[in-house]
């Protein structure tokens, strides 16, 4: 990529692979790239956004204004379907570990809510819900259709958690107003 110099359109932020630099422009925020240091798919951030690296590759979540429409329904309100894309999909296989295991295995005895396990499913439907997203970018699509989650206990205390849907692209056929700010 270009370098980019004082001028302002112009932002940098490293992979969430490997750490290498990105130079881009203020416009391709939120694209998904193939890294030229690691060759691994990264998303362009802008400095100081909430992009969480963490474990087993996980995709960050969206930022800006890239993000991806996601429903559960079969249109968006203000939009055409231009095109159909695909199903897309983002799979994780998760087990809690040891503690996990053993809090939650206390709890039960007690009764009651489980915080412990309700905590690793919500990471890890958002993982899968973040893996399906860059599916979705990496077919160009700008929206998901149809979305929802599975969930299949294959092995005991082993879970995989699918989130799919239909990847579109959309185009705006009317505005849609913005909500007023009545505060004063």
């Amino acid at each position: 990529m270009t370098t980019p110099g004082p001028n302002p359109d112009w932002l940098s932020c490293t992979c969430t692979a490997c750490s290498g630099k990105l130079d881009f422009r203020r416009e391709q925020e939120g694209t998904l790239i193939e890294c030229p240091h690691c060759l691994k798919p990264t998303v362009l951030y802008m400095p100081g956004s909430q992009m969480q690296s963490s474990q087993s590759g996980s995709v960050p979540p969206l930022i800006g204004r890239h993000e991806i429409i996601t429903t559960t329904g079969n249109e968006i309100a203000g939009h055409n379907i231009e095109a159909y894309l695909g199903v897309v999909r983002g799979v994780v296989v998760r087990s809690p570990d040891i503690l996990q295991g053993v809090l939650g295995g206390l709890k039960s005895i007690v009764g009651g809510n489980i915080e412990t396990y309700a905590r690793v499913c919500d990471e890890t439907r958002q993982q899968a819900f973040d893996r399906m997203v860059l599916h979705a970018r990496q077919l160009n699509a700008n929206a998901v259709i149809g979305f929802r989650y599975d969930a299949t206990e294959f092995s005991p205390g082993i879970t995989e958690v699918l989130a799919y849907g239909t990847a579109v692209r959309l185009r705006q056929t009317e505005t849609i107003p913005r909500r007023l700010n009545t505060e004063h």
